[in-house]
């Protein structure tokens, strides 16, 4: 089991084994799990931001880590059409991470904190061979949750902002390339994602599925339709970038079409819900088109059903 997916996979129906699950109303595999205690359901998701494989302490300060590290695991949250509500910090820190470094870092989930809502509540302090931030966030839902599972024939598939924006500002960090035009932009964009809280109470309303682009577009709209038991038809044209994008990737030699597809981490939420005037009535501005049929109104297609588990 080499794939992580294949392991969350395993993970899921091996921890079904273990009996009881229903105070759990979503398990293993969507962007957060919704546990229901009597009163009122509840979202917990947990992220962990690790040095030297999500990122690099010479390419991002102590505070935007931080703050990162909070929306990435808020953004869970959102995707499931609910608005944090508390957070707890699990920190490693590795040997000669000064005080001044440890202060800036906790300046940074604070903001992130204070921004989404999610406020601090407690968290672990410990030591170890690199520096890790994990982040497990609470949440109460808008409305009814907003699943992976719910997306159906004929629906339309929109995404909150553009993409493949994050992974060119790694880009342009990894190559010194800063000195760029546009270049801080897609750096900003990076090390401070976006915030949706907005959004989600949208979802609440519009989704009829939805998750959070943190593995890149076709990895997690494939999340998304084998959860629906629906395909989907992408028109490459009319994927979102932002201004500067193309030429920004054609300097760093990149591919355009292939960082927006598969770049990831850019934290924008990609949903489904019914093409009708009603829903583009309501859908909140700015929430441009990422699926086009050019024969029919129905921007998700079936291509087949999948096995659910």
């Amino acid at each position: 089991m080499h794939d992580e997916f294949a392991k969350i996979e395993w993970l899921k129906t091996r921890f079904e084994l273990d009996g009881d699950s229903r105070k759990a109303v979503v398990g293993i595999g969507d962007d957060a799990a919704v546990i229901d205690f009597g009163h009122r359901p509840t979202i917990v998701t947990v992220d962990t931001q690790v040095e030297g494989v999500h990122f690099r302490r010479d390419l991002i300060s102590c505070r935007a880590l931080g703050y990162r590290a909070v929306i990435a695991a808020v953004s869970d949250v959102w995707a499931m059409a609910a608005m944090p509500s508390a957070s707890v910090t699990a920190l490693t820190l590795p040997a000669g991470f000064s005080d001044e470094q440890f202060r800036e870092l906790i300046e940074g989930i604070a903001e992130g904190a204070s921004e989404t809502g999610a406020q601090v509540i407690g968290g672990n302090l410990s030591q170890g061979p690199s520096l890790s931030v994990t982040t497990t966030v609470f949440g109460l839902p808008a409305a009814e949750s907003v699943t992976r599972e719910g997306g159906g024939l004929g629906d339309s598939v929109y995404v909150t902002g553009t993409l493949g924006s994050a992974a060119l500002g790694l880009g342009v960090l990894e190559a010194a390339a800063s000195d760029l035009d546009q270049a801080a932009a897609f750096i900003e964009r990076w090390r401070r994602p976006p915030t949706h809280g907005h959004a989600a109470q949208a979802l609440a309303v519009l989704a009829t599925a939805a998750v959070d682009v943190s593995d890149g577009c076709l990895q997690d709209l494939q999340h998304l339709c084998t959860a629906s038991g629906v395909g989907a038809t992408l028109h490459a044209d009319a994927i979102p970038t932002a201004p500067g994008y193309q030429a920004t990737c054609e300097a760093l030699g990149l591919d355009p079409l292939l960082l927006a597809l598969t770049g990831g981490e850019d934290y924008e939420l990609m949903f489904t819900a019914p093409e009708s005037p009603e829903a583009d009535a309501d859908r909140p501005n700015g929430f441009p088109s990422l699926l086009v049929e050019p024969c029919c109104a129905a921007l998700v297609v079936e291509l087949g059903r999948t096995t659910r588990f």
